[in-house]
């Protein structure tokens, strides 16, 4: 028959064993984690086998000295288990940023003070007494428990009852293997737990020995069928520490009454937790900017951006004496059921710098003066920045979703669409491309860039356009154009007039005064002409801004008035409505210079010209006529079209400046010709000059006289340089400077 003692001894035994083994394959297990938890389970079963072994030794020497010393050695060894078990508790369930240095000094305090009671046993505090007695049959030294010891044993079941409160919160905030092991590992403490209450309340029906050192060998049993059965510390390391404590996106997890259960590293940097949110309302810990997205609203699948710091758009600057606003920061937030009912998985992912480099490149795009879009095969804009609100005068709700090509203008339509066309099926080509758009109060401008077939792009799908408004460059290149055309043509004209006269006073002496006279006038006019030419580009060179709101009512009764006073043999009339429309202040001299050609190329002795404006809610027209031998053809195609060529262009300067201030107000310039002139108040037309312009608000019209209107002074007289003066003080405009030729010479 076997002894107790026997089984006694074995027990000691077996724990020795059993925690040895289980200590030696958890550090396997755990000896590449970044945290504590593996040493300290690992150094808390060692020092597990090593006190069953110190047990099982004193119960083999019975009541010798060794057997006293190995009584006490049993203590010291036993103490540090309690600090052990809580940091890896600790630990494991998470909370290892609470374990700072103060509080791992604090932990391992109680156990380093009472051993030194056990060496020292002043007054019998730790062991109030040893003495031999009979347990199972065998007689063994049983220490009787001082103040000191009692309080360590009471100090141990609170750490215990601790140590199972981290893991059964642990096993509840859990899911899958993760669960399982908290749950094993918190039932097989309750073992020790219970041996050592046992001991710790003497009761008389049972042995004077504290079996604790067994009891833990019960739960080295537990740990070494869940490190192989259910890859204890495996699975913790890999789906706790490195997939959750170590990810870099912040991580909350709450329940179904929205209590925090759990929060990681980054969450806790990201959001300014301390770590005492566990347990916390999340709309209470959370800032509220999370709180306000509704993320906490529903069971999960839903998104939201989340933005910390975010500056308050009614405050400009800093944040008061001096203080800088802090830069905000943003998350792509996703909220994902547990699968358990009510739990959910918070993911915040930090989007900051792709956001600063996205709201970056969208400035530079929101801001730039030439217009970004993005149109599809159809020619359908699916995007445009707001620079054609600048350009175009359309906002970007219009155009987005409308065909870009309808805004072309119809003599440009086709060859831009035939250029795209030919590279819808050549990603990357790049089109260089040059039109005209139709501005929004009816104007066009005059468009340049490159598109680029993007459509294998999947962040662009489409042609890319980069357009920039040349309509200044354009009509400064044709003015330049002009004004050379008018420098060769008049000067060659001038010029052999010259010549020619300078001849023939080489040969006749007679009339030597006259052709002398008539050199002059021509020389005279070549000096003004460059002052003339010179004028018009500098001047012209402020046109293009849209125009203001101008009185044209009172500027065409003006201009009317000095035009019978400079050609008194001339019979004006006038028929106006009420009119303002967005003009500036040339509009005074290209009324001017249409009412003069007429009078200055008049083939008979009483000219006429008819004044017509007439206004509706979008248009002022006026129409100037006359009945003189009206413009040549080829005069006004040049004009009309704005392109000039060797074979068609037009004579002078005059039509060229109305047509470039009416563009410069996005107005229109055009011609009848006198056949189609029907409704006329004057009989037989030679020509009708129409100027459209674009109507405007009554009220708006500011204050100011005419003679702001008339930067080149054209409708005043002035005396003729005959003195060789200046050419600058000479009036360009003004027919008495640059007398008429003869008839013949016209």
């Amino acid at each position: 028959m076997v002894h107790a003692s026997s089984i006694l001894l074995a027990a000691a035994v077996g724990s020795t064993l059993l925690s040895a083994a289980a200590g030696a394959l958890a550090y396997v297990r755990t000896r590449e984690r970044t945290d504590s938890a593996g040493a300290a389970i690992a150094a808390t079963l060692l020092l597990v086998a090593a006190w069953s072994a110190t047990l099982g030794l004193q119960l083999a020497a019975g009541t010798t000295a060794t057997a006293e010393g190995l009584l006490r050695l049993k203590w010291i060894i036993s103490l540090p288990i309690v600090t052990t078990s809580l940091l890896f508790a600790i630990t494991y369930a998470g909370y290892g940023e609470w374990l700072t240095p103060p509080r791992v000094v604090a932990l391992a305090a109680e156990p380093a003070a009472v051993g030194a009671l056990v060496v020292v046993n002043p007054n019998a505090v730790f062991l109030a007494g040893i003495e031999p007695r009979t347990v199972f049959g065998v007689l063994v030294l049983v220490g009787t428990p001082g103040p000191a010891l009692v309080a360590h044993l009471m100090y141990s079941v609170v750490a215990g009852a601790a140590f199972i409160a981290l893991l059964a919160r642990t096993a509840v905030r859990s899911s899958g293997p993760y669960r399982t092991q908290a749950a094993v590992l918190c039932a097989g403490t309750a073992a020790p737990i219970v041996t050592l209450s046992v001991f710790a309340l003497e009761l008389s029906w049972l042995p004077p020995v504290d079996l604790t050192p067994l009891g833990f060998g019960t739960v080295s049993l537990v740990l070494l069928v869940a490190m192989t059965r259910y890859d204890l510390f495996d699975v913790a390391s890999v789906a706790h520490e490195t997939v959750f404590a170590g990810l870099d996106d912040a991580i909350v997890v709450v329940d179904d009454d929205d209590r925090v259960l759990e929060t990681n590293p980054a969450a806790r940097d990201a959001f300014g937790l301390d770590g005492d949110e566990i347990g916390a309302d999340a709309e209470r810990v959370l800032p509220d900017a999370v709180v306000e997205s509704g993320l906490l609203d529903d069971d999960g699948g839903d998104n939201a951006e989340i933005v910390l710091d975010e500056p308050d758009p009614d405050i400009a600057g800093d944040g008061g004496f001096g203080e800088q606003v802090p830069d905000p920061t943003y998350f792509e937030a996703t909220c994902e059921s547990l699968g358990r009912e009510g739990v959910r998985l918070l993911v915040f992912r930090n989007v900051t710098e792709q956001q600063r480099i996205r709201r970056r490149y969208r400035a530079y795009v929101e801001h730039s003066e030439d217009i970004v879009a993005v149109a599809d095969a159809d020619g359908v804009l699916e995007y445009i920045s707001p620079a054609a609100e600048i350009v175009l005068g359309y906002d970007t709700e219009t155009l987005e979703g409308e065909e870009f090509t309808d805004y072309i203008h119809p003599d440009d339509r086709r060859s831009v669409v035939e250029q795209f066309a030919e590279s819808l099926h050549r990603p990357g080509e790049r089109v260089h491309v040059s039109f005209r758009a139709e501005h929004r109060d009816g104007g066009w401008r005059v468009l340049d860039g490159v598109g680029v077939n993007r459509f294998d792009d999947p962040h662009i799908g489409g042609y890319l356009l980069t357009l920039r408004d040349e309509t200044r460059r354009d009509r400064y290149e044709q003015r330049l154009r002009v004004l050379t055309r008018v420098l060769r043509h008049d000067l060659r004209n001038e010029l052999n007039v010259v010549h020619g006269y300078a001849d023939v006073i080489a040969d006749e002496d007679g009339d030597a005064a006259d052709y002398a006279e008539r050199i002059q006038r021509s020389a005279e006019r070549l000096a003004s002409l460059g002052t003339r030419v010179r004028g018009v580009d500098q001047t012209l060179r402020r046109t293009d801004h849209g125009g203001r709101p101008v009185d044209v009512t009172r500027v065409v009764g003006e201009v009317a008035d000095r035009t019978r006073d400079r050609f008194p043999e001339m019979t004006v009339t006038v028929e106006a409505d009420e009119a303002v429309a967005y003009a500036d202040e040339l509009l005074a001299t290209a009324v001017w210079n249409v009412m003069e050609n007429a009078g200055r190329h008049h083939d008979g002795d009483r000219p006429e010209v008819s004044v017509t404006l007439s206004s509706t809610p979008e248009t002022t027209e006026l129409r100037i006529a006359d009945d003189g031998p009206g413009i040549p053809a080829e005069d006004r195609e040049a004009v009309e079209s704005g392109h000039e060529t060797q074979l068609r262009h037009a004579s002078g300067l005059g039509l060229w400046l109305v047509r470039w201030i009416v563009d410069g107000v996005d107005g229109e310039l055009s011609f009848v010709d006198g056949e189609e002139a029907t409704a006329e108040p004057i009989d037989d037309v030679g020509t009708v000059v129409v100027l459209r312009l674009r109507a405007a608000d009554a009220e708006s019209v500011p204050t100011g006289s005419i003679d702001q209107m008339d930067p080149w002074d054209v409708t005043r007289a002035r005396p003729q340089r005959t003195d060789g003066g200046d050419d600058d003080d000479v009036d360009p405009f003004d027919p008495r400077v640059a007398p008429q030729p003869p008839d013949d010479e016209r």
